[in-house]
């Protein structure tokens, strides 16, 4: 998913960046072994939860929607659309954005439906590549 940098802060030893995408403002710890630039756009892949599983309980389903991503700058709301389901859940979030998902204990989810989580901002993490 293509986003850009629009803050850059260090907290705890990791970077934190907060970037805007097509679909909404995300805040999370930045994954590279190059510093981000204020103002640069990056090809992005996301993880959630720091690669542990999502309580499925957390999880909303939703049978229609649209996908969005917003932040409060502590938490990130994610929703976006289940294309497909094998061992994890594989959520679009646009036509470049693709994210892979672990549940523990899921709902009833079937693809087409669009899911709503969130996620603290320190456990989303941010993964450009070139």
């Amino acid at each position: 998913m293509l986003i850009k940098v629009i803050d850059i802060s260090e907290e705890n030893g990791m970077t934190i960046v907060t970037a805007e995408c097509d679909i909404g403002r995300i805040r999370g710890v930045w994954h590279f072994h190059e510093a981000p630039v204020t103002g640069k756009s990056y090809q992005t892949e996301l993880a959630f939860n720091a690669n542990e599983p999502i309580d499925g309980s957390s999880i909303e389903v939703l049978k229609s929607g649209s996908s969005g991503i917003s932040t409060d700058g502590k938490v990130n709301v994610f929703t976006a659309e289940i294309e497909d389901i094998d061992e994890i859940y594989y959520l679009r979030f646009s036509y470049d954005g693709l994210s892979m998902l672990d549940i523990s204990d899921p709902p009833a989810i079937n693809i087409g439906d669009y899911i709503r989580f969130a996620v603290e901002c320190g456990r989303t993490g941010i993964y450009p590549y070139l």
